[in-house]
């Protein structure tokens, strides 16, 4: 089974429950994938305030790197599966649209498909994302089988959010209680829940 993993705004491969799940997933024999997408830098962004849209945080740009960086790797294998987080899950969407990927499964954390307008910087960020239309119909069969998973005290992402994104889906929800967003912030070094979703799905 191949594993990508996508982190979201401002984030990097190294951060959150991503290396950890990379980790125990290559002991079980898995391949897994950490691509690194172009971010702007948080503190300048919060200082300038920036008008122009972010010179790197954006889903044509992200795209770009997907085609280049990764699609090459796994446009072979027959078996993936995709895990998101925050803005990662609307990106996976973009993916499996312009490349035509069918998965496996799918594990969308604390997921959205328009602004929460929570927090400038991260919409911000994030608006790009937004502007394209989805095919949900086609979605649907790219991505048959997928989890939604929302903390239901989430300070960025209100959980209509990712009920909206799984019900556009048909994703199965897993509400966390206590999660928060469920990065490092909240104390997400480490997600076994995930784990186990991911280890369900190799034991298949």
């Amino acid at each position: 089974m191949q594993f990508v993993i996508f982190h979201g705004a401002y984030g990097s491969p190294s951060g959150n429950w991503f290396p950890y799940l990379k980790k125990e997933l290559e002991k079980l024999n898995q391949k897994v994938l950490v691509p690194a997408f172009p971010i702007e830098d948080e503190d300048t962004v919060t200082k300038t305030k920036p008008k122009n849209k972010p010179k790197n945080q954006d889903v044509e740009t992200w795209l770009k790197v997907f085609e280049k960086e990764v699609y090459p790797k796994i446009k072979n294998e027959k078996h993936l599966c995709f895990v998101g987080h925050s803005l990662g899950p609307v990106f996976i969407l973009h993916v499996c649209d312009k490349f035509n990927i069918k998965l496996d499964l799918a594990i969308f954390v604390a997921p959205f498909l328009w602004t929460p307008n929570t927090v400038w910087q991260i919409d911000y960020v994030n608006q790009s994302f937004y502007k394209k239309k989805i095919d949900f119909q086609k979605i649907k069969k790219l991505i048959p089988c997928s989890y939604v998973l929302y903390g239901d005290n989430d300070p960025y992402v209100p959980k209509k959010y990712p009920l909206e994104f799984a019900k556009k889906i048909g994703s199965t929800i897993i509400p966390v209680n206590g999660g928060k967003h469920m990065n490092a912030e909240a104390g997400y070094t480490r997600f076994p829940l995930v784990l186990e979703l991911c280890k369900a799905l190799i034991n298949k």
